[in-house]
């Protein structure tokens, strides 16, 4: 059976949540539930995404609603009902990413005041000054640039605690309304004229929030090497030792399985040849 390759070390395809998702280690120790929201901040994304593709897919399926409500006079709407969980879905998912990467900030900056654990309250601190004058201000940008963040979270609870909303495909338009009973915008319910925009909107807002914490808080890593995985080749594992500086291509840091896989009875890495990491390990 021939053994599978897998590239594990890629940090000109990570952003900067990802970067600091492989270093933190070496500068903070954070508690179970601080690693499981860095990994939640990048997987909740990521799964909103995936729904957000998922949700595309289903647009042709409200065909056989149309073509219901012409045959019958009515539809049960069931496409419809899918599209509006799927895409009410992704909303949770990237409101999710929000609250880990907040859960991430109070852990390492608990000793502030003003840091509560809530995110609602976390963003309103930041907006009314009542945090600590020394709070970071890359992090108090990244809050007050967020105007986005009350009506994303008004969906989110409602979404979360109350009721859910409906979508339609509008005929002239071929876009995709999405109307909420439960949220009332100056007295009259929500209505979003075309959701995937709206979608896609979120997506960046969420992406730059995000973004702009976890690029300041990688600058606040100690410039120390530590272990990287560089990939599976051949049924091995093969690793390296870089710093966060050093983390921009293939080629940073120093290998460090070359100390066995330069032994003659050891396969040799694949990437030997090219590799900038076992180029430094043999100077």
């Amino acid at each position: 059976m021939k053994s599978g390759t897998v590239r594990m070390y890629a940090p000109e395809q990570w952003g900067t949540l990802e970067k600091f998702s492989k270093f933190y280690s070496g500068t903070f120790s954070l508690s179970e539930t601080g690693k499981r929201s860095v990994s939640g901040a990048i997987n909740h994304f990521h799964k909103a995404v995936t729904l957000r593709d998922l949700a595309t897919k289903l647009i042709p399926n409200l065909d056989a609603d149309e073509e219901e409500l012409n045959q019958h006079g009515y539809s049960h709407a069931i496409n419809s009902k899918e599209l509006s969980a799927v895409i009410e879905s992704v909303i949770l998912e990237l409101y999710s990413s929000v609250d880990c990467t907040r859960k991430v900030i109070t852990e390492i900056y608990s000793k502030h005041q003003g840091i509560p654990n809530s995110t609602r309250k976390y963003f309103q601190n930041v907006r009314n000054g009542k945090v600590d004058d020394d709070f970071p201000e890359q992090l108090v940008i990244a809050v007050t640039e967020a105007s986005w963040y009350d009506g994303f979270r008004m969906i989110r609870d409602e979404l979360t605690h109350h009721d859910t909303g409906s979508c339609h495909r509008d005929r002239d338009t071929g876009k995709i309304r999405y109307m909420h009973n439960g949220i009332n915008i100056k007295g009259k319910a929500l209505i979003i004229e075309d959701i995937f925009e709206k979608v896609e909107q979120t997506f960046s807002e969420v992406n730059q929030f995000v973004g702009r914490v976890f690029a300041y808080l990688y600058t606040q890593l100690n410039d120390e090497p530590t272990l990287q995985f560089c990939g599976i080749f051949g049924g091995r594992m093969y690793t390296r030792h870089v710093s966060p500086s050093e983390a921009i291509d293939f080629h940073g840091g120093i290998c460090d399985a070359k100390k066995w896989f330069d032994l003659e009875e050891n396969p040799t890495c694949i990437f030997a040849d090219e590799c900038g990491a076992y180029k430094n390990a043999n100077k």
